[in-house]
């Protein structure tokens, strides 16, 4: 072999031995690649847990099933007083937010003319007193001497013409003494008509009960009969009048119980009665009024004539009732459901509801218990087994 074919051939294995080598490396490379993290498959992430509200559920709720009504409460007795005469105001004797007694001084119009009257009547009446006294005295003694000569006619010392004198004499002096009696009654009647027209300028309260208003009305004002001078009104005992449609008007009975809610008191919740039905119906509204009165004095005298709010007409009342948040239910083809929180996880319970609601709240009487924290707040999308965080 020559010189030259030997290096060729030393070449070639050279080649050779560096094409397996390159072959192996790749082999091994590619094996690397198959073999690390990066190229095996990921799982899919677990989807992240939901923020939702709860609210726990309690079964000490009283839920009512009544008929609704706006109205306003106004006091049983109430009077807007007004004088029967034209007169000046002398004096107001009262003022707003007083408590007055029945017969207590209101109000004094200027009444001097009839103050003279009265002394000019009294005097009268005492000078007929001394008139009366006089002919009495005068028909006593007429009397005695008619009784007088009585005597003396038995007994033989006077004739009958003395005795018809004296007893003519006594008639006289009666009749005196009856015109002036008469005329003495007729000036104590004529007192009595002066009194009376005295007290049409001096006004005294015909309740016991609380002065809402005197009109700003200052001494010295023009008051005439159509001018109110004082507003007083018995606070303990208030009423309100609803108008119930037709369909109702054999529900409601008196005596029935009625919750009141005012929109001053928002919180607080108040009883009172029925106490008439009307005994027709409407033809233009097809409702009937029904009257409820409530005892004020029985909670302080709190309540206000004038205040607005709404009477509950209880028909059904259950106790001890558990409710949910009525956009915490949903609608599933196996009928309604919640989810419940319980550790972390939102559970799906299937619930039955009554036909009651009270406010935003329904009446569940299936399905959730006492103490379960209903989601309330972000349950639209939950599934049964989510994840979710309490906030």
């Amino acid at each position: 072999m020559s010189r030259k074919s030997g290096k060729k051939k030393g070449y070639f294995i050279v080649l050779l031995i560096l094409s397996v080598g390159i072959l192996a490396a790749l082999g091994v490379y590619t094996l690397g690649l198959k073999d690390s993290p990066a190229s095996s498959q990921e799982s899919a992430p677990e989807p992240p847990a939901a923020f939702v509200q709860i609210e726990t559920a309690t079964d000490n709720n009283v839920i009512r099933d009544s008929i609704v009504q706006n109205m306003s409460v106004e006091a049983i007795d109430r009077v807007q007083m007004t004088p029967r005469v034209t007169g000046r105001l002398e004096r107001l004797h009262v003022k707003p937010g007083d408590i007055v007694k029945k017969g207590q001084l209101i109000a004094t119009l200027e009444h001097e003319q009839q103050n003279a009257q009265i002394s000019s009547t009294e005097a009268q009446i005492a000078s007929s007193r001394a008139d009366t006294e006089r002919a009495r005295a005068e028909m006593m003694n007429a009397k005695t001497n008619l009784e007088r000569y009585e005597r003396l006619l038995k007994e033989g010392f006077s004739t009958q013409q003395q005795y018809d004198s004296m007893a003519t004499a006594y008639a006289s002096a009666r009749a005196s003494h009856n015109a002036a009696l008469a005329k003495e009654r007729q000036a104590v009647s004529e007192l009595g008509l002066v009194k009376s027209s005295q007290q049409d300028y001096i006004m005294r309260s015909p309740l016991d009960g609380t002065v809402l208003s005197d009109y700003s009305l200052t001494s010295g004002a023009m008051i005439s009969p159509s001018s109110p001078i004082v507003d007083i009104a018995d606070l303990r005992k208030l009423k309100a009048t609803l108008r119930i449609p037709e369909i109702k008007i054999f529900v409601v009975k008196p005596g029935m119980n009625v919750m009141l809610k005012f929109d001053a008191l928002p919180d607080e919740e108040f009883q009172g009665q029925v106490t008439r039905v009307e005994a027709y119906v409407d033809e233009a509204t097809r409702t009937s009024a029904v009257e409820i009165e409530l005892n004020n004095e029985a909670i302080g005298n709190r309540l206000r004539p004038g205040m607005f709010g709404q009477a509950f007409i209880v028909e059904r009342e259950f106790r001890n009732a558990v409710q949910v948040l009525g956009n915490a239910i949903y609608n599933g083809e196996s009928g309604p459901y919640v989810f419940v929180e319980d550790n972390g996880i939102a559970h799906l319970k299937n619930i039955k509801t009554g036909r009651l609601t009270q406010g935003n709240y329904t009446h569940v009487t299936e399905g959730i218990a006492s103490g379960d924290r209903v989601i309330v707040f972000g349950g639209a999308n939950l599934n049964d087994g989510d994840k979710v965080i309490v906030q």
